[in-house]
């Protein structure tokens, strides 16, 4: 199982663009590759989202970074200027549902 975490620095962005932005991660649930996602804000420093996936394993999430219905939220990131860290680590199974 890999999970696949992103971190957005939205301070430039005005909520309006964020929240768009936001609603276009939390579609990317949809796409078969993706076992898991959640979408939300930072606790302690409200101007970063974060975005956390679960991928089967490196296969899916490399089809999950080339995907169509994913270039978009791509493309959004750059056209806001939105700078991003990501990082992907393994682990042994995916998070329960609902938790």
């Amino acid at each position: 199982m890999i999970l696949h975490a992103v971190r957005f620095d939205c301070s430039g962005v005005d909520e309006a663009d964020r929240r768009e932005f936001e609603d276009g991660l939390a579609a990317l649930a949809d796409l078969d590759v993706v076992l898991w996602l959640r979408v939300g804000r930072d606790l302690t420093d409200p101007a970063v989202t974060g975005l956390l996936t679960a991928h089967a394993d490196a296969d899916a999430l490399e089809a999950y970074r080339v995907h169509p219905d994913h270039q978009p939220s791509v493309q959004r990131v750059a056209s806001l200027g939105i700078p991003a860290t990501r990082f992907d680590i393994e682990v042994p199974d995916v998070p329960a549902q609902g938790s």
